[in-house]
């Protein structure tokens, strides 16, 4: 009788929870049943102490789909970044009472949530039973989550590349005198992240490989370096032949950072991905000098 008193225990657990995060089994003409995942989607869940992540997966099912999952089309788009999801404990009803004591020996420690997407349902994931509601969070990205290749993408485009500034020396430039410049808030140094999904760990390197710098007045620089502060002799360098007055009071001096991107999964061998770029803009003045004639 151990087995059915257990898993009696974690309905009762997990009724218990919806008072927290109350969310509703499938409704009458929902086109779902437990344990199936919506089609083209697909969901894990990461757990560790600094809270639940659950990972949801979307891939092209039909052409001309919208990225809508309740669209006419059927299918879900590669455009995720329109979708709205949500996960709240599953209400666990007389209907669905059969399939949870069947399911809940499965998960041991864990309670059934109910994944919705654009208010539709997506499917459900197992929450640990003491997880608290303001704690989880939801990624959406595409394809398999836990694709290495999907979540190498994803961590490459959420890296934590700094607030980078143009800086320049000197403040104001002249007229016909090279000015000195530099990334402000960064040394070149590789960027890097990691994340670990259900035994796999992807790690993600970026590192800058061209600086392309345009200095607001047509000319621009193509160069290995991020310069160097003063008092240093930067090697980016450029002599401005007129002043910024026709340029409203200051040119705009822009670089653009290509980075080359790579992954391995588990400390394998590294893996290519596709590069990123990066830009920062900042104003730039520079007057001319004026000749001034004075009487001896």
């Amino acid at each position: 009788m151990r087995p059915v008193l257990f898993v009696i225990a974690m309905a009762i657990v997990a009724l218990t929870q919806i008072d927290q995060a109350r969310g509703d089994g499938p409704g009458p003409g929902d086109p779902w049943t437990p344990g199936e995942n919506k089609e083209g989607t697909s969901i894990s869940v990461e757990s560790n102490d600094d809270g639940v992540t659950i990972f949801i997966g979307i891939s092209d099912t039909a052409d001309g789909s919208s990225g809508d999952p309740s669209s006419d089309g059927g299918g879900t788009s590669g455009d995720y970044s329109t979708w709205t999801c949500t996960a709240d404990v599953m209400n666990i009803g007389q209907a669905l009472l059969a399939w949870f004591l069947e399911e809940s020996a499965k998960h041991p420690g864990e309670a059934p949530w109910i994944v919705r997407c654009n208010d539709e349902l997506i499917g459900i994931v197992w929450v640990p039973t003491d997880a608290d509601p303001a704690d989880v969070e939801i990624v959406v990205g595409p394809g398999d989550p836990t694709d290495p290749a999907s979540v190498a993408a994803e961590l490459r485009d959420h890296l934590p590349v700094p607030d980078m500034a143009i800086s320049a020396n000197p403040d104001t430039g002249l007229v016909a005198l090279a000015s000195w410049f530099w990334v402000d808030g960064y040394d070149g140094a590789p960027i890097s992240s990691s994340s670990t999904l259900g035994g796999v760990t992807v790690e993600v390197q970026i590192v800058p490989q061209r600086y392309t710098w345009s200095f607001g007045d047509g000319a621009t620089l193509e160069t290995t370096s991020p310069g160097k502060p003063y008092p240093e002799e930067s090697d980016i360098r450029h002599t401005y032949e007129q002043s910024s007055l026709g340029s409203g009071g200051a040119f705009a001096v822009t670089v653009e950072i290509s980075f080359s991107a790579q992954y391995r999964v588990n400390g394998g061998t590294w893996q290519s991905l596709n590069a990123i770029t990066r830009s920062f803009t900042g104003d730039y003045p520079v007057q001319q000098l004026q000749s001034v004639l004075t009487e001896d």
